[in-house]
């Protein structure tokens, strides 16, 4: 039960926890190490981007949280490239250049292969807590699987993004 006056201070202290958090989320990115002739990539709300460099070349694997799926089919298209051999830009479908994928909400997740999804007991911002290292070696291996090699991987410029 709240106490009189317990319900005003609840809603300061949520209002002020969301402004932090609308501050620090911006700052999250800076800390991903991005070529610098790539525009940064965007990840998408309710999902995020796992990303590695190899060879110069940037590889980004848009990813949504539980509940939600991709605007377009991606089975085929696990993830983005941008480096010398594109031109300096992203491979992506999505008009502007920066946003890789779009996740929207949707009961069933069909539309992507079954590792552009986080856990259904995790999400974006949980994996980022706890298990970043266990995504990016999941790419890294699905990367490899599709011929890239992986021997030149920068490990300074790993990154998951989460979008907001």
């Amino acid at each position: 039960m709240v106490k009189k006056g317990g319900h005003d201070s609840l809603n300061r202290l949520i209002w002020m926890l969301q402004e932090s958090l609308d501050i620090l989320r911006p700052s999250q990115d800076k800390f991903c190490k991005h070529s610098p002739q790539c525009p940064q990539p965007l990840a998408p709300k309710n999902g995020g981007l796992v990303c590695v460099t190899i060879d110069s070349v940037e590889y980004c694997k848009p990813m949504c949280n539980k509940g939600y799926d991709f605007q377009f089919l991606r089975r085929s298209r696990l993830y983005e490239t941008c480096g010398n051999i594109t031109g300096f830009s992203w491979t992506t479908q999505m008009v502007g250049g920066q946003t890789l994928a779009v996740c929207e909400p949707s009961e069933t997740a069909a539309s992507g292969a079954d590792s552009a999804y986080f856990p259904a007991n995790s999400s974006c911002l949980h994996t980022l807590a706890f298990s970043e290292p266990e995504q990016l070696n999941i790419f890294l291996k699905e990367l490899a699987e599709q011929g890239v090699d992986i021997s030149n991987h920068d490990k300074q410029a790993d990154c998951l993004m989460c979008g907001y």
